[in-house]
């Protein structure tokens, strides 16, 4: 299999387990001691609420594997520790292909992390779990998550699957 964490030029991304996620819903401090990195005050993301934290462990919990997530851990220059800035993953749809979300802290933001950990993320999904599909939904007003995706080679693919969102797509070019 493929070794974790996944490293990219400034980050650390760490797989979510049922132990990570129960410690950011109920213990700030044992999340940064299991993550060996400090965890902000702000955190977590706006998107990233207790619901959207206990959809996902239902999801892990549900034995046939639906859901591969990661944290975001920065890396600073000097020996300070790493920092949980942002998370993100993937959810098997019913197609055949992944969807992708992605959340950073705002401080983080418009510093090329999210765009660093999406690439790092895709060539993960598209080499360990061998599929060939990838999409992600997003809202026409959020330009920095757009520019994200197509930094990322995705493709506008038209209207999603709530009121107002727009779809992104991203096939594996490499697949044999």
């Amino acid at each position: 299999m493929h070794a974790f964490p996944i490293c990219t030029e400034r980050m650390e991304l760490i797989p979510a387990t049922v132990k990570l996620y129960l410690l950011d819903l109920h213990d700030r401090a044992g999340l940064a001691t299991a993550l060996n990195a400090s965890v902000p005050g702000e955190w977590p993301p706006e998107q990233i609420t207790s619901e959207v934290i206990e959809e996902f462990l239902k999801l892990m919990r549900a034995g046939d594997r639906k859901i591969w997530s990661f944290y975001w851990l920065a890396q600073p220059d000097d020996c300070d520790p790493n920092v949980l800035i942002g998370s993100g993953g993937f959810l098997a749809s019913a197609k055949g292909s992944l969807e992708l979300g992605y959340s950073v802290l705002p401080t983080y933001q418009q510093q090329g992390y999210a765009t660093e950990a999406v690439r790092s993320m895709v060539e993960w999904a598209f080499s360990a779990l061998r599929i060939d599909h990838i999409i992600a939904y997003t809202y026409p007003h959020l330009i920095a998550s757009i520019r994200v995706l197509e930094k990322n080679g995705f493709t506008f693919a038209g209207n999603g699957p709530e009121e107002g969102t727009i779809t992104y797509e991203l096939r594996n070019r490499h697949k044999n």
